[in-house]
């Protein structure tokens, strides 16, 4: 469970309030980060042996343009890879697109990460994605396009392929385009959590993605929210009450990766992962579940329940 991600969950606020969030973002929130503790998490996450990535997420991380100027740098200076996700709301044409990334580039960014989708383009117009892209692959920063799914879906990756007019996108899970590689992109269900528990499940991707095996993402890519919160994942499950590593603001990160390794709960996720938790609860599929990260936060939610951070047995 080595770590080789830290994500600054910059704020909660974002300009739209997509309809399967897990996170619940949207322009009534308000938590946002101060600079002075986003600096500070940034030599937190240097003290962890392993690091090798940040990532400045949301929320919409782009409404806070200066800020993530100064923290690209910062984490750049300090050796770190950079990352910074956005809807590209911001992206009105690909001039000031080319713009606001030129800056972003200077100052040591290495990838975009797009998110593009029915979810999101209901708010906001395809071609700001467009945009982005454009600007982007010209200016020779690498693309990441993350794609959420629902059984009535139009917008999925190949229609995003075929509007972006590119052959060189790859597709995780998909063989590589002949054409040289400009992008990755991955299309995932969406996970029926925070804002999204709202949708019913006949919108649920169930069984197109597998729910078996253990966990790769448990303590290995880990985030931290607005309060200061240490989340175990960068998925839903670690947005259940009492998941939480600890804080940032009262503790080191690298001791709070320490002593999560050492808990059952933590080493069961990454070895068994949630199917073999599931199976020593005794839960059932009784609704389906739309991927790993699905099946993951149902069983979490009923470990809570039973307040079950009792020691769990490996096989």
């Amino acid at each position: 469970m080595e770590t080789f991600r830290v994500g600054l969950l910059l704020t909660e606020r974002c300009n739209i309030a997509c309809s399967h969030c897990w996170f619940s973002s949207g322009p009534e929130r308000t938590a946002t980060m101060a600079m002075s503790e986003a600096l500070d998490y940034i030599e937190q996450a240097c003290e962890i042996p392993t690091i090798e990535w940040l990532s400045l997420t949301g929320g919409e991380p782009f409404l806070l343009q200066d800020m993530l100027i100064r923290l690209v740098r910062h984490a750049s200076e300090r050796g770190l890879r950079t990352e910074c996700v956005t809807n590209c709301f911001w992206a009105e044409t690909e001039e000031v697109a080319a713009a606001i990334l030129g800056e972003l580039i200077n100052v040591g960014l290495d990838v975009i990460n797009v998110s593009a989708d029915d979810f999101h383009q209901r708010h906001i117009p395809f071609e700001r994605i467009r945009n982005c892209y454009g600007a982007a692959t010209s200016l020779g920063l690498r693309v990441v396009i993350m794609c959420a799914r629902s059984r009535s879906s139009t917008l999925g990756i190949g229609k995003i392929r075929e509007m972006l007019n590119d052959d060189g996108i790859q597709v995780v899970g998909h063989p590589k385009p002949r054409a040289p590689v400009k992008a990755l992109a991955i299309e995932t269900g969406f996970v029926p959590a925070g804002r999204g528990a709202t949708i019913q499940r006949e919108e649920w991707s169930i069984g197109r993605n597998s729910v078996e095996g253990p966990c790769r993402d448990v303590l290995r890519d880990i985030g931290i929210t607005p309060s200061g919160s240490v989340l175990p994942c960068c998925s839903a499950s670690s947005r259940i009450e009492g998941i939480t590593l600890g804080n940032a603001r009262e503790s080191r990160l690298v001791k709070m990766i320490e002593a999560a390794e050492d808990l059952p709960l933590f080493k069961a996720l990454s070895t068994v992962g949630p199917s073999g938790l599931a199976k020593q609860l005794g839960l059932g599929r009784r609704n389906g579940y739309v991927n790993r990260c699905h099946l993951c936060y149902e069983v979490l939610s009923e470990l809570e329940l039973r307040q079950a951070f009792r020691p769990l047995q490996l096989p």
